[in-house]
């Protein structure tokens, strides 16, 4: 009897050992939770379209993600956002037997930058890229132009979140820069 509490006890305190030390290891590799970013700029404008549905997407995300707060006047605004275009590429990779495209490579470009109201710019610009394959079946023709669509939209998305990122990645240091390079 006394042989298994010894053992029940030794299999507890060994649990709590391995507990503690995976506790340990994880706080010390420094992981945490992503967070707000935190910008060196207090205010942002977006340059475009007041109905775009990619404006209010970024919008939505750099206020989620982000200390900066989003303005609808370029006035008041410490930065502007400036959306330079976006193109998309779809590209045939894979034939089937008969000839015909079996895979094709999708791809999505953005194009931006970001500048002080100063007109300099803060951050130079910069395309952020996005692909995509998309396998085709020639029994559903009407599916196709569904199926690109949604990629193109996930895509999208995928590029959003990479143009907040780059804007985290702006250090206090080059705004300080840019801003002293006027004077």
């Amino acid at each position: 009897m006394k042989t298994s509490k010894l053992t029940v006890q030794n299999m507890k305190m060994s649990r709590r050992l391995l507990l503690a030390c995976g506790l340990l290891c994880l706080s010390g590799c420094g992981w945490h939770l992503r967070g707000r970013a935190q910008i060196p700029i207090d205010t942002l404008y977006i340059d475009l379209g007041e109905n775009s549905a990619m404006g209010a997407t970024l919008r939505r995300n750099i206020e989620a993600l982000t200390n900066v707060k989003v303005v609808n006047d370029p006035k008041e605004a410490e930065a502007t956002f400036e959306f330079l275009g976006q193109r998309r590429y779809n590209t045939i990779i894979a034939y089937n037997s008969e000839g015909r495209a079996r895979v094709y490579s999708l791809r999505l470009d953005n194009t931006f930058r970001v500048v002080l109201q100063s007109g300099t710019e803060l951050l130079p610009t910069t395309t952020v890229t996005s692909t995509r394959e998309l396998y085709w079946d020639e029994s559903d023709y009407n599916g196709m132009g569904s199926q690109m669509r949604l990629l193109f939209e996930e895509m999208e998305q995928n590029c959003i979140r990479q143009m907040v990122t780059r804007l985290a990645h702006i250090s206090p240091e080059v705004v300080e820069k840019r801003r002293n390079d006027l004077e």
